[in-house]
């Protein structure tokens, strides 16, 4: 039953490996196709500038192909559909040959060198897959094509030219002749494109580098080893390879944590000793971990080198390796980022330097989306992907998307408005509408309040840059104290005289208290038609007055402002101001009103 299995199981896999090298057929003559097409374009093209662009089109399509060929999972074996028809027209050449028919042995031979043609461009494709999948040398490569490159030479120059003939046999011939001619130049433009450009189709590998391929055949040399290939040859595998491939995967897995640990006593010994951390020490921090990631996923991918080196899985695990290679160099990036404008705010903070922070979270999520562009690109060129395809059906595409994406859009511009006209700014104290709290953060497409009630809000950009906001936080000297104070109505006028010229006094003295005889402001405005207390926010304004009369008190207004803008602290302020209004008042023998109600009793007035 196991036997039965395996049968189905190879029988299976040789369908599918049958279908791959349809498939890989197919593409790789479609390329051809293409490039056929442009050279016909070129012979047609008289113009310098046409005939420029249509030659860098040709060298495009060359440098796509030669991508499919080295990047792609494809085996690429060309169908022997035409063995019977090369069979008979040999058949042909030889009968018209005998009966003296020279030109429909010409048509027939060029149809011949024609299919023969076909199959050494095949040969050649085959060469340049194991060429690439084996990491063959440049060296090795570059004499081959050269080889290759003679001999397609010998042969043009040996085909005989039709000429002087006349008839539908002469006509058959030429446009045979035309059809091999367009086909040595494919060919012909392939192989000088490929002798010139060998990188794009062989690339150094780490894995040939570090000569595992040697380590690999000295165990596959003991014939005990030898008798266990035969049998998991069929799967493309032999001991060798797992053997040095386990050895590779034991070592990482037992190396890896203790790097990680000798890693972090480093840090905790060095960089976390004294517990400060200077500039240069946070971004090694940052980096550290994507680092040893690098380090074991490095030994992953020898491990998986060395256990599939023969076989089609190898592309499948190095597309898969350079996706989590790329991964995490977007994670380091990220951490450098984040350390390096961590580092830069800092020295801000500390320089008392004046900048915006909102300003600065948008250019690190500016740079870090540029990351991921950046990494996407480098993966789907990888993946042989047209990336300038996508770019232009995108913006074909760019209207229908403006009028889907018009709410984000707007969101994204008020976003901007907000930073750069600085209408607020994080932790700022604000009121919009109904919502009033401190700002969280402000994104590219929403703002989020806290309120005082430690709610979260999160209001759109749009709705935000164009209410009225009312901004507590903008200014930098002056909260206001406001309050009526009522005496009782038995008091002296002259005790009340007495008592506001004391606390116009109290509060010209008072050192928490801003005065307008002091100057708030430390630099001159740029626009010298503004008011500079208005523009900074400075309020020092001191009024005290007998303000009215009320139904149960003589009220005195008090009217000024705190040097602190801090709620915190001007609570402390007012309270000072509080207590030494209630001295005042005693001092001058005033009493704080209160509502009284006083009734009357008209029966006893009478009989009085």
């Amino acid at each position: 039953m196991r036997m039965m299995g395996l049968v189905v199981f190879m029988f299976f896999v040789s369908l599918q490996l049958q279908a791959d090298e349809r498939e890989g057929y197919r593409v790789v003559n479609e390329s051809f196709s293409q490039i056929t097409e442009v050279n016909q374009a070129i012979a047609e093209t008289e113009d310098e500038q046409p005939l420029k662009a249509l030659i860098q089109q040709k060298n495009k399509h060359f440098k796509t192909l030669l991508g499919i060929i080295r990047n792609s999972f494809i085996e690429y074996n060309a169908p022997d559909e035409n063995k019977n028809g090369l069979e008979f027209l040999h058949s042909k050449i030889s009968i018209n040959r005998t009966h003296g028919n020279h030109w429909a042995v010409q048509r027939d031979t060029y149809l011949v060198d024609d299919y023969l043609l076909k199959l050494e461009r095949d040969s050649f494709v085959r060469y340049l897959l194991l060429a690439s999948r084996e990491h063959q040398s440049k060296a090795l490569v570059v004499d081959e094509t050269k080889k290759r490159l003679d001999l397609l030479y010998k042969k043009i120059q040996k085909t005989p030219i039709p000429t002087g003939g006349e008839g539908a046999i002469y006509q058959a011939a030429f446009k045979n002749y035309k059809q091999l001619g367009q086909n040595y130049a494919l060919y012909l433009g392939f192989v000088e494109y490929v002798l010139e450009n060998p990188h794009e189709i062989v690339t150094t590998s780490l894995f040939q580098k570090l000569s595992l391929i040697s380590a690999i055949s000295y165990f596959n040399n003991f014939e005990s080893l030898q008798e266990l290939n035969y049998f998991i040859a069929p799967l493309r595998l032999d001991m060798g390879g797992l053997i040095v491939s386990c050895a590779i995967f034991l070592f990482t897995l037992t190396l890896f944590p203790f790097i990680l640990r000798f890693s972090q006593c480093l840090i905790e010994r060095f960089i976390l000793n004294d517990g400060k951390i200077d500039n240069i020490e946070v971004v090694l921090l940052s980096v550290h971990k994507p680092l040893l990631y690098f380090v074991f996923l490095f030994g992953l991918d020898l491990g998986f080198n060395a256990l599939f080196y023969k076989t089609n899985y190898q592309t499948f695990i190095e597309y898969l390796l350079y996706i989590l290679y790329g991964g995490l160099y977007v994670w380091l990036l990220f951490n450098l980022t984040d350390s390096v404008s961590e580092v830069q705010i800092e020295q801000a903070d500390k320089r008392s330097k004046e900048y915006s922070k909102e300003l600065a979270l948008l250019a690190v999520k500016v740079i870090k989306s540029l990351i991921v562009l950046f990494a996407l690109t480098l993966i789907l060129s990888h993946f042989g992907i047209n990336v300038t395809a996508i770019v232009s059906t995108l913006g074909i595409g760019g209207l229908a998307f403006a009028m889907a994406a018009k709410d984000s859009l707007s969101n994204f511009f008020g976003g901007l408005n907000i930073m750069i006209d600085r209408i607020f700014k994080m932790g700022d104290w604000i009121k919009v509408e109904a919502v009033e709290g401190t700002v969280v953060e402000i994104g590219l497409r929403s703002t989020t309040i806290r309120t005082f009630d430690n709610a979260l809000i999160t209001m759109p950009n749009a709705i935000v840059s164009t209410a009225s906001v009312l901004n507590w936080n903008r200014r930098s000297v002056g909260r206001r104290i406001k309050m009526h104070v009522g005496v009782t109505y038995e008091s002296n006028m002259q005790d009340i005289r007495n008592a506001l010229e004391d606390i116009k006094k109290m509060l010209a003295e008072h050192p928490q208290i801003a005065s307008p005889k002091e100057r708030h402001t430390q630099h001159k405005t740029k626009h010298r038609y503004l008011s500079q207390e208005d523009l900074q926010g400075i309020k020092a304004n001191q009024l005290v007055f007998l303000d009215r009369y009320n139904d149960f008190s003589i009220d005195i207004l008090i009217y000024c402002f705190s040097k602190t803008v801090h709620w915190a602290e001007w609570l402390s302020v007012k309270e000072d101001v509080l207590f030494k209004i209630a001295d005042i008042l005693a001092a001058n023998h005033l009493e704080f009103a209160y509502p009284t109600h006083v009734q009357i009793n008209r029966d006893e007035v009478s009989e009085l």
